[in-house]
């Protein structure tokens, strides 16, 4: 199987793939690749602060139609915009170099519009911390539906 091939490098395909692969829009993928993808030819770590701003943009206007959907009582629907907003500054900020300007707010705001998401679509899912020997991973909960019966968890 061939990765699909957008730059010219692979770290930025894959960032690509993995997006596509979590439930992207190849337009809204196009949009905001197309005016940097030159920046790509300088190599992994060249232009990142452009791949970062590009999407981070694309998902502030999926915030700005999702807050505008939640106003009309349309909570699915923002609830979609917002799982992509989340998606999109996700990639942006993990495509940083620890420590990156950005980074951390970037983060905070995917986490918010995650949450956000999850509450306007009314999902069934919960993020949680499995603590492991030590510290924890993160990870979404969801609950089986049913009679009430036991239902053994599956990580």
């Amino acid at each position: 199987m061939a990765l699909f091939e957008y730059f010219p490098n692979y770290i930025w395909n894959l960032s690509v793939a993995m997006a596509l692969e979590s439930g992207a829009k190849i337009g809204e993928i196009v949009d905001m690749c197309q005016p940097i993808r030159d920046a790509a030819a300088g190599g992994a770590d060249a232009g990142t602060a452009q791949f970062m701003a590009q999407w981070v943009a694309q998902a502030e206007k999926l915030i700005e139609l999702a807050d505008e959907d939640e106003a009309q009582g349309r909570g699915f629907s923002a609830s979609d915009k917002l799982e992509r907003a989340a998606l999109y500054l996700l990639v942006a900020e993990r495509m940083q170099a620890h420590g990156s300007s950005g980074r951390t707010e970037t983060y905070a705001r995917a986490l918010a519009s995650f949450e956000r998401s999850t509450r306007l679509g009314n999902l069934n899912r919960e993020r949680v911390e499995v603590l492991l020997p030590v510290g924890s991973m993160p990870a979404l909960f969801t609950r089986a539906r049913g009679d009430g019966g036991p239902r053994p968890p599956v990580v």
